[in-house]
């Protein structure tokens, strides 16, 4: 399978568990001093109620669009769930189809500028740009998926998508009878290759004589690449072919 598996709706679970983990620390959900004592109140703190009760600015910056109908689509249906979960609390809003690069340093600038306290930045490329702002935006709190760094005010966070690959591996490898399996791969970072490795290595161990062809489209959401990448494997030979499921984009 290729990036349609990676955007399985099996992650909004996960995803929704994520936002509301984050959402909740930042709102402070729980009943912690609710009431102060009413010997203690005076004038001058009566403004600070209004600005407690103000909701929590959360918002997402997608690398696909919202119709893509697995990894983006899980993504937002998580905020949805954060949405239901926490009510007027917080109040969300998104950015779809956000290329890597500048675009996605543009885009998520001007969350942080709009008073967003929390942005999820949903792909591998988008790191560096979130370290960099993360340093220029301190009081901003910032959630990376499947990236590796982080920083006082910066976390990520990931999914054992390879799991799944491994299980997908091992379903290809009893029913391949050419021994030969094929993967359109989306991008090459760690993840993917994790998940490629994870698909083979399933396969393998129904059949250690499988080998596995990979034709990269380079991109996260390309569907007629995707489908010119799977004839070309499939009019390649003897080809079982497969779409490995690829995680978050990441």
């Amino acid at each position: 399978m290729t990036d349609l598996q990676k955007r399985s709706l099996i992650k909004v679970a996960t995803l929704s568990a994520v936002a509301v983990a984050a959402a909740a620390a930042l709102t402070g959900c729980g009943k912690k001093d609710d009431a102060p004592a009413a010997s203690t109140a005076s004038a001058p703190a009566a403004s600070a109620p209004a600005a407690a009760n103000e909701p929590l600015k959360i918002a997402f910056a997608y690398v696909g669009p919202v119709g893509d109908g697995g990894y983006t689509f899980a993504h937002d249906t998580a905020r949805k769930a954060l949405e239901k979960e926490l009510g007027d609390k917080i109040k969300t809003s998104y950015v779809e189809s956000v290329p890597e690069g500048a675009d996605a340093e543009r885009v998520l600038r001007d969350m942080a500028t709009q008073g967003n306290k929390l942005i999820f930045g949903t792909t591998f490329g988008y790191m560096d740009v979130i370290q960099k702002l993360a340093a220029e935006f301190p009081d901003v709190k910032w959630e990376h998926a499947t990236g590796y760094k982080s920083g006082p005010n910066s976390a990520t966070y990931d999914f054992r998508t390879y799991e799944g690959a491994y299980l997908a591996g091992i379903i290809a490898g009893a029913m391949t009878k050419s021994n030969t399996l094929g993967v359109v791969g989306s991008v090459p970072i760690p993840e993917v290759l994790r998940n490629i490795n994870s698909f083979t290595l399933g396969a393998q161990s129904m059949n250690p004589k499988i080998t596995t062809k990979v034709v990269w489209v380079n991109e996260w959401f390309a569907p007629p690449k995707e489908t010119e990448a799977a004839t070309s494997l499939i009019n390649g030979g003897p080809t079982s072919f497969s779409r490995i499921p690829i995680p978050p984009r990441c």
